[in-house]
């Protein structure tokens, strides 16, 4: 089996490993630099912002139809301890990005594709821990099936997968809007269908436990959490860790999750090493704010 280790992130296992929600407050040194702007990714324009320096570069991409720079904003200022690069960003139509021409539906791919425009234009080189939310996760997993030099890590919080958006169907068939523009979302399916697997990349699977947001149906919570699993099972270095008490928007419920999530995976990315096993690295990771 691919996934090495699996966790019940409880509040006394937290408590246990020196984990817990209290511990991972935002840094009270200097405040870390920051800097941000605008880059043309073909004839509009996206906002980015970065706090931190360092390498990787932990790269946050918010859900369907969110700006990157209100989402994440809570979460930035306790990831400062990382001592790393820190960045999020507006996908087209979101926040304060220009929204993107009328035509072509934007797909997994074609945000990929901004995304590595933007990237580039605003000179935040890799290599790059990718941290999606949601829908985010699609994108996530055709940039490194584009640009697999380019991607170090991951911490996938939650995010959409293929196998389930034929399952949406079932009880909402409403368009998946991002931007305020329909995407693909078919065409998306066949691209993270044919995406290679997360390779040996450290990876961290963070998913919620209580599939209780409205509109989702009971029977649907189970093949979720399925779903996730066998996206842990794609990698060959990968943590699963089930947020207990928090729903979808981990960030949101359990930040204390997130930061200690980011920290394993940054920092077996600057060691060049595996991941560590999972009491051991959130205990280390709580230890290190």
């Amino acid at each position: 089996m691919s996934v090495r280790h699996f966790i019940l992130v409880t509040a006394t296992v937290l408590a246990a490993a020196g984990c817990s929600g209290d511990e991972a407050q935002p840094s009270h040194g200097p405040s870390p630099v920051s800097e941000g702007g605008r880059v043309d990714v073909g004839g509009y324009e996206l906002a980015w912002r970065c706090v931190g320096d360092g390498t990787p570069t932990v790269v946050l991409d918010a859900g369907l139809d969110t700006a990157g720079s209100t989402e994440w904003s809570e979460l930035l200022p306790q990831l400062a301890s990382l001592h790393t690069r820190v960045c999020t960003y507006d996908r087209a139509g979101t926040g304060t990005s220009d929204p993107r021409p009328a035509g072509e539906a934007p797909t997994a791919a074609s945000q990929a594709s901004e995304l590595r425009e933007l990237l580039e234009g605003a000179h935040i080189a890799p290599p790059y821990v990718l941290v999606p939310h949601s829908y985010a996760g699609l994108v996530a997993r055709v940039y490194a099936d584009r640009y697999p030099d380019d991607v170090a890590g991951f911490v996938f919080e939650d995010v959409s997968t293929a196998w389930e958006i034929d399952l949406w169907r079932r009880w909402d068939d409403s368009p998946w809007i991002d931007g305020g523009q329909r995407t693909d979302i078919q065409e998306t399916e066949r691209q993270v269908l044919r995406a290679a697997p997360l390779g040996a990349r450290p990876t961290v699977v963070v998913s919620q436990d209580t599939y209780s947001e409205e509109g989702i149906p009971g029977w649907a919570g189970p093949i979720f959490a399925r779903q996730q699993a066998r996206l842990a099972s794609l990698g060959k270095d990968v943590v699963h860790v089930r947020a207990e008490g928090s729903g979808h928007w981990i960030h949101r419920d359990r930040p204390d999750v997130m930061v200690s999530a980011i920290r394993v995976v940054v920092e077996a990315v600057r060691a060049g090493t595996a991941l560590p096993g999972c009491a051991d690295a959130f205990a280390r990771a709580s230890a290190a704010t």
